[in-house]
């Protein structure tokens, strides 16, 4: 079975570019995408997106099969039915995980930023006229959402198993994640959708839920927000299960 190179591929690239006699900015011009992109696909870091391929390699002047290979190809070395279809598979798997990596990136920075967010609201809460108790009591909640948004941010998987395709199962087990939702199977159709609505919850939570407090007892009074933070707390979970079932469902 042929494996794609990335070193090899991101050589091959330059070396037919030059050929060409065209700069990256020329040829990212040609494909509609940034000179930098260009620049990372030849040093090897990323691999072009598989509906790139062919635009690629008609600018180029070669064949898609040469492209993924990495060097020409004469008649008697062409590959066989088998071997293109491994090359195209291993492309796909090469652009699904740029994909993945660029999306847990986008996580990770957005994971920094409500950290940075939720310091600034403990010190503001510090420093206002909130009681200690009201306090801890508003930034549990959100430190607890916050953890979560960690998890499932960065270290659950974006990609299950392919048993969960072939078999109906209602419950994701990754480390210390956990999650049982009877009555609804999760599968790689419905598995990213879910998991950013749980990302989505968490990070706005863990930012919300202080600001709601903060702003509440400033309006309304203490007495108000103890009379209300445990139907928020309720509401909000009852707002998750729905929005996963709901999500779940449409993607099943």
């Amino acid at each position: 079975m042929y494996q794609i190179d990335n070193q090899k591929f991101g050589q091959f690239l330059s070396e037919m570019r030059k050929e060409k006699s065209m700069t990256q900015k020329e040829l990212a011009d040609k494909l509609f995408v940034s000179d930098k992109t260009v620049s990372k696909w030849e040093r090897g870091n990323s691999m072009p997106n598989v509906t790139l391929l062919l635009p690629i390699a008609g600018v180029l002047g070669i064949t898609v099969t040469e492209l993924l290979k990495g060097e020409k190809l004469s008649e008697n070395k062409s590959l066989n039915t088998d071997e293109v279809e491994s090359l195209v598979v291993n492309s796909l798997d090469l652009s699904v995980r740029d994909s993945i990596r660029q999306r847990k990136k986008n996580w990770i920075l957005a994971v920094l930023i409500s950290m940075v967010i939720v310091i600034a609201e403990t010190i503001l809460m510090t420093i206002s006229e909130i009681t200690v108790k009201q306090r801890n009591e508003s930034l549990t909640i959100s430190l607890l959402m916050f953890f979560f948004a960690v998890c499932v941010c960065i270290f659950v998987k974006e990609v299950l198993p392919t048993y969960y395709d072939k078999d109906k199962i209602n419950f994701v087990s990754q480390g210390i994640f956990r999650i049982h939702m009877p009555g609804l199977a999760f599968n790689n159709g419905n598995w990213l959708p879910v998991l950013t609505v749980f990302r989505v919850f968490s990070l706005s939570t863990a930012i919300l839920y202080p600001i709601a407090c903060y702003l509440c007892v400033l309006i309304g009074g203490a007495d108000v927000w103890d009379r209300v933070k445990n139907v928020s707390v309720a509401i909000l979970l009852a707002g998750l299960v729905i929005a996963t079932y709901v999500v779940g469902k449409k993607y099943e």
